[in-house]
């Protein structure tokens, strides 16, 4: 008797692990919002799982070549060592799949390596993300003050460290990211780390401190998402007939980053 209920506990154990295990991995998988405005389909099977559940803040390298990928400390030292020269930031519905896929898109048309900031954990975390860039994201941008926030701490601590990227690019709220670590670190007086850099935002217009070297914006004039959460119209580029999407699967309708990188 005493064997058939120890058998049958772990029998339930077993059970409930499996259950969980959907629940475990789901986050860490392309979502919906992944899959809707990034390029994942440039990912390779090896590079998706390399990425998967990679934390807020963390960042990762990607390259032209499939299957030649960097994660963690490799890739922080690869931006600060400056053998990675592009960091890119993607918005809210992201996980680390959407941020890989979007930084290899880039890496692609540059034909160079490009660096991911992670910001989010995939479709579960648009209720947590999307009011923060809307009620605090924005209302910091238009103050110019810091608001706490994992990507654009990674990014100050990644300039801090010595890191001098040439190209920063966003995606809606990951521009919102960019700008938050810019303002860091000018109103703490630090200017001089980012003087000169070229800041390139997508599907949402942003105010930023004065310093860069190149400033530019686009959005799609039917990106109703990226309309509604602009709080800068300055040096925008409006592109006819195209949605908040980066993803070239919607082959009329996407943002062609590439003609703007």
């Amino acid at each position: 008797m005493k064997k058939r209920k120890a058998r049958s506990w772990k029998f339930r154990a077993l059970a409930a692990v499996l259950c969980l295990c959907p629940l475990l991995i789901l986050p860490a998988m392309a979502g919906v919002a992944d899959t809707t405005y990034y390029n994942t389909g440039i990912l390779t099977t090896s590079e998706t799982i390399k990425v998967m559940g990679m934390a807020k803040g963390e960042v990762v390298v990607m390259t032209p070549s499939d299957d030649v990928c960097y994660t963690g400390e490799t890739a922080e030292q690869m931006i600060i060592d400056g053998d990675v020269k592009v960091i890119t930031v993607p918005g809210v519905g992201s996980s680390s799949v959407g941020t890989a896929a979007f930084a290899k898109h880039v890496a692609t048309i540059l034909d160079e390596p490009v660096a991911g900031i992670v910001v989010g954990y995939g479709d579960g975390s648009i209720y947590t993300e999307g009011p923060q860039g809307y009620f605090i994201g924005r209302s910091s941008n238009v103050l110019g003050i810091w608001y706490e926030e994992p990507a654009s701490r990674t990014l100050v601590e990644l300039y801090e460290a010595g890191a001098r990227p040439e190209l920063l690019v966003g995606h809606s709220k990951g521009n919102m990211d960019i700008a938050n670590a810019l303002f860091k670190m000018y109103n703490e007086g630090n200017q001089s780390l980012y003087q000169g850099v070229t800041f390139k935002t997508f599907g949402c217009g942003v105010n930023v401190p004065a310093g860069l070297g190149s400033f530019q914006q686009y959005i799609g004039t039917l990106d109703t998402l990226g309309y509604a959460n602009t709080v800068s119209w300055s040096n925008m580029t409006y592109v006819f007939g195209r949605y908040h999407t980066t993803n070239p699967f919607y082959a009329f309708t996407y943002m062609p980053i590439q003609n703007y990188l």
